[in-house]
C-alpha cells in the first residue's frame, strides 16, 4: 500500500454552519463527490451526523467497497469520517470564516490499495484524482451557492 495526501480549498458564500452542516449530511456527498457511486446500511438518522455506512467508490475505473465512520463532528468547524474496506482513508472536512462565507479546506489521507500503488501509472492516477478532487469542490460550492 502506499499511503498519499490530497488536500483541496474552495471559497462558498455560505455560513460555515450551513457547510459543514450539509456535508455532514450523508443523503448530500452523492450530489458532489463524483467517484462515490453509492451509500447504503446507514447506521444512524439522515439528516444528522451518521454513525456508519457502506460504500462503494470509483478510483477512475477500479472499484471498491468498504465501511466507513464519523470520526469528528463539530458545527461550522469541521467534519471528518474514515472508511475502511477496499480503500483506508480518513477525510477532514475543515471551514473557516471568509468574508461573509467560508474557505473550506478538504484532507484526505489514503491508503492506494497494492493492485494500483505497483503500476507505473500511480503518478497519472493521483493526478486523476486531484482533478476529481477539485470537480468534486466546484461541484459543492455550486450546490450549496443555489439555494
Amino acid at each position: 500500500m502506499s499511503k498519499q495526501n490530497l488536500q483541496v480549498s474552495v471559497s462558498i458564500d455560505r455560513d460555515p454552519e450551513d457547510v459543514i452542516r450539509f456535508i455532514a449530511d450523508l443523503r448530500n456527498r452523492l450530489k458532489y463527490l463524483q467517484s462515490l457511486k453509492s451509500v447504503s446500511n446507514i447506521r444512524g438518522e439522515p439528516g444528522q451526523v451518521t454513525k456508519s455506512w457502506d460504500w462503494k467508490w470509483d478510483l477512475l475505473g477500479h472499484e471498491f467497497t468498504g465501511t466507513a465512520r464519523t470520526v469528528h463532528y463539530a458545527p461550522g468547524r469541521r467534519y471528518s469520517f474514515a472508511t475502511e474496506g477496499g480503500i483506508k482513508s480518513q477525510f477532514s472536512y475543515n471551514a473557516e470564516p471568509d468574508g461573509n462565507g467560508t474557505r473550506l479546506t478538504v484532507d484526505v489521507e489514503a491508503e492506494i490499495p497494492a493492485e494500483l500503488a505497483d503500476q507505473d501509472g500511480l503518478e497519472e492516477l493521483l493526478a486523476g484524482a486531484r482533478e476529481r478532487g477539485h470537480q468534486s469542490m466546484e461541484k459543492l460550492k455550486s450546490l450549496l451557492e443555489q439555494n
